[in-house]
């Protein structure tokens, strides 16, 4: 499984303008959802925004992963968000989030979500990968640099 077979240029949202967790996902949701990638944009958030009272997905290195398992998508869905200024998202490490991955996915496909989230987190685990996201001027950098780091 490959997180480039998932993202689409599409997807992803080059300087994001939200300044708060809530906020940028909605942001990126609503990009999602205008690719015909959700069922129920509304849905979707709250899902989201429910799954992130139980604990932040600002997982610290200035990424979050905020996701879902929910039925307001069909199968698996991932959105990316960039903020420059970064985004204040409650994370465990205390520093705003600049790298925005937004997953979700049906609750019939857990083992395809949880392979999803490992990949994906090996990925972020890469300073040079990270740094390189953070620099993107383009969804086309950001699907080239995933698909450079995949290989």
């Amino acid at each position: 499984m490959k997180v480039s077979d998932y993202l689409r240029e599409d997807c992803c949202v080059i300087g994001l303008t939200a300044k708060d967790k809530e906020g940028a996902i909605s942001e990126i949701a609503k990009k999602l959802a205008a690719g015909g990638k959700i069922v129920n944009v509304e849905k979707f958030i709250a899902d989201i925004l429910e799954r992130e009272s139980l604990g932040s997905t600002g997982i610290g290195n200035n990424i979050g992963i905020p996701h879902a398992r929910t039925d307001a998508v069909n199968g698996f869905v991932i959105g990316f968000g960039q903020s420059k200024e970064g985004v204040d998202f409650k994370s465990l490490d205390d520093q705003r989030v600049n790298l925005i991955f937004l997953m979700g996915a049906d609750p019939r496909e857990l083992n395809f979500y949880l392979r999803a989230l490992a990949e994906l987190s090996k990925l972020l685990m890469n300073k040079a990968f990270r740094q390189a996201l953070i620099e993107a001027k383009t969804a086309v950098d950001v699907m080239n640099t995933i698909k450079q780091f995949e290989s």
